[in-house]
């Protein structure tokens, strides 16, 4: 029995990672390969609680280095499932969108900071502990950009975005630390309503409950009750009922209406929660499919809105 339940999460998790790379990658040939003229940077820094290096991306404003003592705001992008601080710009081009932007006159300079995480880790502190993944990105990445960086350290400073599971983390971390960020903004976040009616059925609603089970300790397959109070403290469909603690977040989200894991299901909910507590906010329903094949068409959208929410318009 035990060898034969093993066997089918190993079966599970093999298919979360195929299908994962597909929707993020666009395809089994895609390969990160750096964008001619990207001035993104990557480097590592010394994790104390992963206990090891961890890599991270940079994109620095071209007067980063001649402006001297400019502070600039910060945007903090997060990666989606199975991959990593290279896919905003390898993948989604979004430095050089950016750049041009910037010679356009439509923003203002500021620089974004991507962390390497866990693939699958929805940049969650796993609930059994040793794999503290939202501590990683809140407590440890950002206070080292800060003091490493010329960087505007307070909350009108910082921002955070994502994609898919960069967009649930963005939303949540938000949500859960408001005091820290004036805006957020996600692309195709994976967002799930519900694991009994949602449209995210079959071997996929599989794959994600087999990787909900091992960050959230739901106990899915488990013999007694499923568990869901760790999953609601950290899912940003139940954080945003209390719009009181949101601190006059500017918020944004996006996704396709062929989203292929259903997620603009999870948008509406979103949406409908913010709408009827008149909460401010940009949601919006595009033609396309999951992951960068259409984040790429509307990071333009969301770096204007950080722009704007930081002044730099």
């Amino acid at each position: 029995m035990k060898r034969s339940y093993r066997l089918a999460v190993a079966v599970l998790l093999l298919a979360s990672g195929v299908v994962g790379v597909l929707a993020q990658r666009g395809g089994p040939q895609f390969r990160d390969v750096i964008p001619a003229g990207s001035r993104v940077q990557y480097k590592t820094y010394q994790s104390a609680l992963m206990n090891r290096e961890l890599r991270y991306g940079l994109y620095l404003p071209s007067s980063y280095e001649t402006s001297e003592t400019r502070k600039y705001p910060v945007l903090y992008f997060l990666h989606g499932l199975n991959e990593n601080e290279m896919r905003w710009s390898t993948r989604g081009g979004a430095d050089l969108v950016f750049d041009k932007l910037v010679a356009e006159n439509k923003i203002g300079e500021f620089i974004v900071a991507i962390p390497a995480v866990d693939s699958t880790s929805f940049y969650t502190n796993v609930r059994s502990g040793g794999a503290p993944w939202e501590d990683v990105v809140v407590k440890e990445f950002i206070p080292m950009m800060e003091a490493t960086y010329r960087i505007n350290a307070t909350r009108a400073g910082r921002a955070i975005s994502g994609i898919s599971m960069g967009g649930y983390g963005s939303l949540k971390i938000a949500m859960r630390h408001p005091e820290m960020f004036s805006a957020v903004s996600a692309h195709s976040a994976a967002l799930v309503p519900s694991f009994d009616s949602t449209t995210v059925s079959g071997r996929r609603l599989d794959m994600f409950k087999t990787l909900f089970d091992r960050i959230y300790g739901i106990n899915f397959a488990g013999p007694g009750p499923q568990d869901l109070t760790y999953w609601e403290a950290n899912n940003p469909l139940a954080l945003a009922k209390d719009t009181s603690k949101l601190q006059g977040m500017k918020i944004y989200f996006d996704c396709g209406t062929e989203d292929d894991y259903g997620f603009y299901d999870g948008l509406k909910v979103l949406d409908e929660t913010l709408t009827k507590a008149a909460y401010p906010h940009e949601a919006h329903l595009y033609p396309g499919i999951h992951g960068w094949d259409f984040a790429k068409q509307h990071i333009e959208q969301s770096l204007l809105f950080h722009g704007k929410a930081f002044g730099v318009n």
